[in-house]
């Protein structure tokens, strides 16, 4: 049973609500962690108050027969109202012996990082025992990422910060890499000799709901693809490390991000495939959706291929694609082999692994186990940063993505339409087909 103190700062938002108390729940009624929680706000709720929000929007997502457990659970948190601009509201924070195991987590606004960092020096959190989990997003290009990083790294060192991907808590995206070290034939397998390209796919039905003022100024290439899709990208493909830790992981997948081949500007309009839903059947268009600019150029889909400059994968083309308003919601990763047999990583809904090799196909479904959150959030107790990004690996991807940003600014390349409903734009289905393949 692990033990440690909790600071959330920004407790009474839709993510703390929705994911982080939920995770902290279910590892207290694991018995994997006995927290001590000291959730801030801005909102100006007493102690007693706050416990209603929890119990409200929280509890219910548990069976009544956890009645006794949730009220053990929430004995041991504590509120404090705590606008950031403030330094003297951060005096609630201190404490006169810092806990040996303390997580600080960050689910507030970017902005607020810096401030909210300098603020917690002054009261001493920010000692070497301290830790801090940073949520997305960390950055809108290389160089907003790099002065997020410096504001931080006057007050944290790298081995203090762990920057939160939610998709690298995901037992099935975990297994990405296990599958890949524990079995000596897919090894032999996982090269140009043998693969004849590989697809990544993270295909939502929802649209942007209620969530405009954050999506429009972002867009799929940075809320999705940017961290999610290249970090899957990076644990199918990375140089297999010979031990699978911490510090050799992320030293491969650096490698690999390193190695993604630049995108030449003549190419990008026929590489990248940019677009936006628009009304189809009971669906309004993106441009419709509420807090969203009426002539918004913000991309709602992005399917692209890649190359990866090692010898290994020389020649191998990489085809990625994400949406809002698809179809049908997955996300998936196929393998495929030459002679047209595949390995398909199924993530979600239903994680599991299916491997077709002419004329049998084998499937099989993965334990999903804890979820992706409640997993992070004790592997940072546990001082396990395997499944976090490393600031050298968030530059990585900034530097390949930012002239697709660029030539995106000066219109260099079309935006083009899909109906909400659909699986995207007729151009990106010709990504592939021009080359005789096909989206899965």
């Amino acid at each position: 049973m692990r033990e440690g103190h909790f600071i959330l700062l920004g407790a009474t938002g839709d993510l703390a609500l929705r994911k982080i108390f939920p995770a902290l729940y279910r590892a207290y009624r694991d018995q994997l962690l006995t927290p001590n929680i000291l959730a801030t706000g801005r909102s100006r709720f007493t102690q007693e108050e706050f416990l209603h929000v929890l119990d409200s929007k929280v509890k219910a997502k548990f069976a009544p027969k956890e009645q006794d457990l949730w009220e053990n659970f929430t004995q041991k948190v504590r509120y404090a109202s705590m606008d950031l601009n403030r330094a003297e509201d951060f005096r609630a924070l201190q404490t006169s012996t810092l806990h040996p195991n303390t997580l600080i987590y960050f689910s507030i606004a970017p902005e607020f990082f810096a401030l909210a960092c300098a603020h917690l020096a002054q009261v001493g959190l920010n000692a070497p025992s301290a830790k801090i989990v940073l949520e997305k997003p960390l950055g809108v290009d290389l160089h907003s990422a790099r002065a997020i990083h410096e504001s931080i790294a006057q007050y944290y060192q790298e081995s203090q910060i762990y920057r939160i991907d939610h998709y690298l808590g995901k037992q099935s995206v975990q297994n990405l890499l296990t599958w890949r070290a524990s079995n000596p034939l897919l090894q032999s397998l996982w090269n140009k000799n043998h693969i004849d390209h590989v697809q990544i796919s993270v295909c939502e039905t929802l649209g942007v709901e209620s969530r405009g003022g954050f999506y429009d100024p972002m867009g799929a290439l940075r809320d999705m693809l940017q961290n999610h899709m290249l970090q899957m990208l990076s644990l199918l493909t990375l140089p297999l490390p010979n031990k699978l830790e911490a510090p050799l992981i992320r030293q491969a997948k650096l490698t690999l991000l390193k190695s993604l081949k630049p995108l030449q500007p003549k190419n990008l309009a026929k590489q990248v495939i940019r677009a936006q839903y628009s009304a189809h059947r009971d669906f309004v268009g993106y441009r419709q959706e509420p807090h969203i600019n009426p002539q918004s150029q913000t991309e709602t889909f992005v399917a692209l291929k890649l190359e990866i400059d090692r010898p290994e994968w020389a020649g191998v083309p990489f085809y990625l694609r994400t949406g809002k308003r698809m179809g049908d919601s997955f996300v998936r990763a196929r393998v495929a082999f030459k002679g047209g047999n595949f390995l398909e990583f199924h993530v979600q809904p239903n994680p599991s692994l299916c491997f077709k090799l002419a004329p049998f196909t084998l499937s099989s479904a993965l334990e999903s186990g804890m979820d992706a959150y409640q997993r992070l959030i004790l592997d940072a107790f546990d001082s396990n940063q395997s499944a976090f990004n490393h600031q050298d690996e968030l530059e990585a991807a900034w530097v390949w993505l930012d002239p697709i940003l660029q030539a995106w600014q000066a219109n260099e390349t079309p935006l083009y339409f899909y109906p909400a409903g659909s699986f995207g734009p007729k151009e990106a289905f010709d990504l592939l087909e021009k080359e005789g393949r096909a989206w899965f």
